[in-house]
């Protein structure tokens, strides 16, 4: 059978979509910062471009995909009055031998036909739609990244522009002035030396505070917040070149100045009407005696597209996704893991408030159909083998003419449980049977059901062994196996749906038996099917070969129980004719009824 795309291998690449996630070599001028900005918005719309046409691919899809589903309604409806129309000429045919039914005949193998058809054109438009989904998911994932790296070179422009406002406003000049001052009549002379000359240093400050200025690479934006921010600046040192009274009363001196800026940490961020989060340096930690720095804290949210995973970062352990942690901005290593699953590792450098989103892949060793395995028991014994089955679409019923879509996986038991392991469960438990409890198992004599006494799992009226079936079991009965077998395992054990049993017994195939549509001869027990214990009794389980998946006995040997409430069993018996034991045929039998031609089968279910 065609399966559908399983979710598991939609996953994407193992990569992070975050915030500050750049590769090694990010640029750190503000310069090479704009020419990776420029090729990287180049690239976003490519990639945008790109997600559209698959989001087009998508949608053209879907809109096949829903067109073959509106048409699967009609042929379902044509091919239904087909088959009336066919059934009404089979019964005319009793009262008009010579009618002519071909035209039915005919007119019901076109709407087989087109059925089957169908089947087969919604399976592959699924396939390509999961497969278009798949590709667009990329897209979106590459896109994502995209405008992450984006946002993130925005940020480290940001702290870029501020670092080279900073080392501009390092430089040292020298400043030469001339000042003339008219002092007060009441002053000494050296009064008033002293005088012109602070004020002419002030002069200098003023003239090397403007000449800053006008150098920066930003001198606008510097110039209308100038006035909320002090440089600092310093006078090195200063010497008069000149110095005396012009004009009477005028004292003009001539000084030149070194002098240099001295801003606070977070000067440039108000310079540049940034946030004070750009000037401060990375938490990592002081050495003694070093002065300490101002270090801005952030939050990282941190998600990941799986749940109960965890999540370490800088080696602290901070539970489960989502969470959010306070940090210094910096470089940090984030672990995000998950038993079963490809973890997330990585050093990331933060530099504000952000999201991360990690995306956990499972290992290749996903679940496969056919993976076989047995849970233990308490005492170091085993519980019987099971073989797993995934979810996916399949075709089960009469012709296997019926789609269903299975949610989930599950594993059944590879042979019908076994008189050997209904007995450990008794013996352990001293449960009593229905068919003890009534005193009676039935049986078919004669082709008529009849009640035998004294007759139970231990004596079903014809000899066994332990790797026969066990049979004289009511669905109690059988319910009660699975309740035990879950209390001793820790795993949820219960009877396989009607659907869930004919999956396995299937396994792929879409014909009667999973051999064929042709019983055959002696290749499974059932009534009159050519083998030794054909019509006399059943069979140890593994007589016959097993179908594809490794299922043995899914045709004959016993009816099995499945959850169904009204009592219904699967699979034909030792006494029954072949054509019962085709997949889709049903029995039903109160669920108190013990047969020795009735037996189980059970699930585990699987998370």
């Amino acid at each position: 059978m065609r399966q559908g795309l399983s979710a598991l291998l939609i996953a994407l690449s193992p990569c992070l979509m975050a915030t500050s996630t750049l590769a090694e070599g990010t640029p750190s001028s503000v310069m090479a910062i704009d020419d990776a900005l420029f090729s990287k918005h180049s690239e976003l719309q490519d990639a945008k471009k790109a997600t559209q046409s698959d989001q087009t691919a998508v949608d053209n899809q879907q809109q096949e995909l829903d067109r073959l589903n509106q048409l699967t309604v009609k042929l379902d409806a044509k091919l239904k009055t087909a088959k009336a129309n066919l059934e009404r000429d089979y019964l005319k045919m009793i009262d008009e031998p010579d009618l002519d039914i071909m035209p039915s005949q005919q007119a019901y193998q076109d709407a087989w036909s087109e059925v089957k058809q169908n089947q087969k054109s919604r399976l592959e438009a699924e396939q390509k739609l999961q497969e278009l989904q798949t590709a667009l998911a990329q897209k979106k994932s590459a896109q994502g990244i995209i405008e992450q790296n984006i946002a993130s070179l925005e940020q480290n422009k940001l702290r870029a522009r501020v670092e080279r406002l900073r080392e501009e406003l390092k430089r040292t000049g020298e400043q030469k002035v001339s000042f003339t001052n008219t002092c007060s009549a009441d002053m000494t002379l050296a009064q008033c030396s002293s005088q012109t000359n602070e004020l002419g240093l002030q002069k200098a400050v003023k003239q090397f505070q403007n000449w800053l200025v006008d150098e920066t690479s930003e001198s606008a934006i510097v110039k209308q917040n100038l006035s909320d921010v002090s440089l600092n600046i310093h006078v090195l040192k200063h010497s008069v070149a000149e110095s005396g009274f012009s004009d009477g009363s005028k004292f003009r001196t001539v000084i030149s100045a070194q002098l240099d800026a001295r801003p606070a940490e977070n000067a440039p961020c108000k310079l540049l009407n940034l946030e004070s989060q750009y000037c401060f340096a990375p938490g990592e930690g002081n050495q003694a005696g070093e002065k300490q720095k101002e270090v801005a804290w952030v939050s990282l949210s941190v998600r990941s597209n799986q749940y109960a995973d965890r999540v370490i970062v800088d080696g602290v352990q901070y539970g489960s996704t989502p969470v959010e942690v306070l940090m210094p901005v910096g470089k940090h290593h984030i672990i995000i893991e998950k038993e079963g699953y490809r973890s997330f590792n990585s050093e990331i450098e933060v530099t504000a408030d952000q999201t991360l989103r990690a995306v956990l892949n499972e290992y290749e060793n996903v679940l496969k159909p056919g993976h076989k395995f047995a849970d233990s028991l308490k005492g170091n014994a085993k519980a019987p083998e099971m073989i797993t089955m995934i979810k996916g679409e399949y075709l089960l019923g009469e012709k296997a003419s019926r789609q269903i879509r299975l949610d989930h996986a599950f594993a059944l038991s590879a042979t019908p449980i076994t008189v050997g392991q209904f007995e450990t469960f008794v013996n352990q438990t001293s449960y009593q049977t229905d068919a003890e409890l009534k005193n009676i198992c039935i049986t078919i004599d004669n082709s008529e059901v009849t009640p035998v006494a004294d007759s139970y799992w231990r004596n079903p009226g014809f000899k066994q062994s332990a790797q026969s079936p066990a049979v004289c079991i009511s669905k109690n009965d059988a319910v009660a196996y699975t309740r035990w077998l879950s209390q001793q395992t820790g795993f949820k054990y219960r009877l396989p749906s009607e659907d869930e049993w004919e999956i396995a017994a299937r396994s792929g195939s879409q014909s009667g038996y999973w051999w064929g549509d042709n019983f055959g001869s002696g290749k499974a027990n059932t009534g009159w099917g050519g083998t030794q214990w054909s019509n006399k009794s059943t069979s140890p389980v593994r007589a016959f070969e097993p179908n594809r998946l490794g299922f043995y006995d899914m045709v004959g040997n016993v009816w099995e129980w499945t959850n169904d409430e009204r009592g219904m069993a699967k699979g034909g018996s030792w006494i029954f004719s072949p054509e019962m034991a085709k997949a889709d045929k049903q029995l039903f039998i109160g669920p108190s009824t013990a047969a020795n031609y009735v037996g189980f089968r059970i699930l585990r279910e699987i998370q």
